[in-house]
């Protein structure tokens, strides 16, 4: 009987130690995921030499090309964000629309799932922004609102990032709610770091979907994550604007 005993405590300990230990594990991994991501988006920075036009472009063409990696690509990013305006966000009617993106970066060689990384160093949270708000990339850390303007900037642009309030022990934007007016968010793609100032936040309904439209004249991020944890019946969005870039 006494062996018995001994056995269901061994037992009962290993569960134990198995149950607070799992979400422990489970973060390194997302946080080890995370970096590597990020890590592997920064090494696109600087394209394969072999890549590059020097046959038959000019001098003139191959200099451009060197200040500038992925011209074709940039230019096409500005061109889906004017589109986006002039069209006031047609495309953007139900919750698919979030999660299937119409622009991919593969189209114009960049063989990436990501569109960039955000940090917020006032809540300590650096994420790779991942292209599509499905539930699969929603797992994996932030992700971008297809149908939202693509992540360079300009006016007349507002792009959505999302992302879960926690998910499986692991928190990724339940901190947002601690942003305050002149806070930094910044959002890095494959040319440079944008630097946007928290100007506002609102607590929605999730249907709301006028909140995060474009509006004129400005140049916004838009974050969201659900609310209030653990009910998330509604949404917490913030707001910040567009201020410098390096």
């Amino acid at each position: 009987m006494r062996i018995l005993i001994r056995i269901m405590a061994v037992i009962m300990f290993i569960v134990g130690v198995g149950f607070f230990s799992y979400p422990i594990v489970l973060k390194e991994s997302f946080d080890k995921q995370a970096v590597k991501t990020i890590r592997e988006f920064e090494e696109l920075k600087s394209p394969d030499p072999k890549n590059e036009k020097n046959d038959s472009s000019s001098h003139e063409e191959n200099t451009a090309q060197k200040s500038t990696p992925y011209a074709e690509l940039r230019m096409a990013m500005f061109d889906y964000n004017d589109k986006l305006f002039r069209n006031r966000q047609s495309g953007l009617i139900d919750q698919l629309s979030y999660e299937q993106p119409d622009f991919l970066m593969s189209d114009y060689g960049v063989d990436t799932s990501i569109l960039g990384y955000i940090t917020i160093p006032d809540i300590d949270i650096k994420l790779p922004i991942y292209n599509g708000a499905s539930t699969e990339n929603m797992a994996k850390g932030a992700t971008y609102l297809a149908n939202t303007s693509l992540p360079v900037g300009g006016e007349n642009t507002n792009c959505v990032i999302a992302a879960h309030s926690r998910y499986k022990s692991i928190y990724m934007f339940r901190e947002i709610t601690q942003l305050k007016e002149g806070d930094e968010i910044l959002i890095t793609n494959l040319w440079e770091t944008l630097v946007y100032k928290v100007v506002e936040t609102r607590i929605i309904s999730p249907d709301d979907s006028k909140n995060i439209y474009i509006q004129p004249g400005r140049s916004l991020v838009t974050l969201s994550t659900c609310h209030p944890y653990p009910d998330n019946y509604q949404r917490y969005l913030v707001y910040g604007e567009l201020t410098d870039l390096f």
